[in-house]
């Protein structure tokens, strides 16, 4: 351990080091778990079945749409959750990693707000009615979220192996 990591642990009471110790570990599975879900989901969604939306019989079209958010929500608001505030704690935690965990925070942040400004009222269009150009336009605006969660991913996988390289040394 580095002096500077002493001097800041030996400045917090001891039953917290032993905390942060234990909870540092746990949220970054948390976080690295839930980030590689979605990373699994937005792909498959950006791929498959959102291209699979202009071929919805168009007279239940609007019932598709319903289930389909309905369903996925099942899906995805837990693990967004769970991946929102486990990236929250570990800002909150300092670490070594900490200008990564920022970043990380950042890049999911800018995830939430495409979702809730983009990609959510085009869903609510959607269930409306079909409209190719709709379509069209989620496809292209998911393109954010994708390689957001896809970069998000990358930074982690840096992390664990930094930190896997780190505890060899």
């Amino acid at each position: 351990m580095c002096n500077s990591q002493q001097s800041v642990l030996l400045s917090v009471p001891f039953d917290q080091v032993n905390l942060f110790n234990l909870m540092l570990p746990i949220l970054f599975t948390v976080n690295f778990v839930a980030t590689a879900i979605m990373v699994g989901v937005i792909w498959t969604i950006q791929l498959v079945h959102y291209p699979f939306f202009h071929r919805v019989d168009k007279d239940n079209y609007n019932l598709h749409m319903d289930e389909h958010r309905e369903k996925i929500s099942y899906i995805v608001i837990p693990v967004m959750l769970a991946e929102l505030s486990s990236a929250i704690s570990l800002v909150v935690i300092k670490s070594r990693y900490q200008s990564e965990f920022i970043a990380g925070l950042v890049l999911l942040l800018f995830i939430w707000i495409s979702t809730a400004v983009l990609q959510v009222p085009l869903h609510s269009r959607l269930a409306k009615g079909y409209t190719p150009t709709e379509v069209q336009k989620l496809v292209k605006s998911n393109w954010i979220r994708t390689v957001l969660w896809s970069i998000r991913l990358t930074l982690l996988l840096y992390i664990l192996v930094q930190s896997s390289f780190m505890r060899l040394l």
